[in-house]
């Protein structure tokens, strides 16, 4: 599933997320409805990250996925502990 949304997310221009997201719907939207509600609720809030060049884009996701490594780091911390 990850493979098919990075079309998305990386596509060059908006019309060529939502062709990538028509696709998603097809391939997964039955087993997989939620995510894809999930992708066209937030549709209006997702377009202006295409408007980025795509080494920002870059830059946002790589943060992200830090910020919640991270996140999880501290979790663990807390429910075992810091020995």
């Amino acid at each position: 599933m990850k493979r098919a949304v990075k079309p998305i997310y990386t596509a060059p221009t908006v019309d060529a997320a939502r062709a990538a997201l028509d696709d998603l719907t097809e391939i997964w939207g039955k087993k997989y409805g939620a995510i894809i509600r999930l992708w066209e609720s937030a549709w209006e809030e997702f377009t202006p990250f295409l408007s980025y060049d795509p080494e920002i884009r870059q830059v946002i996701c790589s943060t992200n996925a830090i910020e919640s490594l991270n996140a999880r780091y501290r979790r663990a911390v807390r429910a075992r502990g810091h020995r």
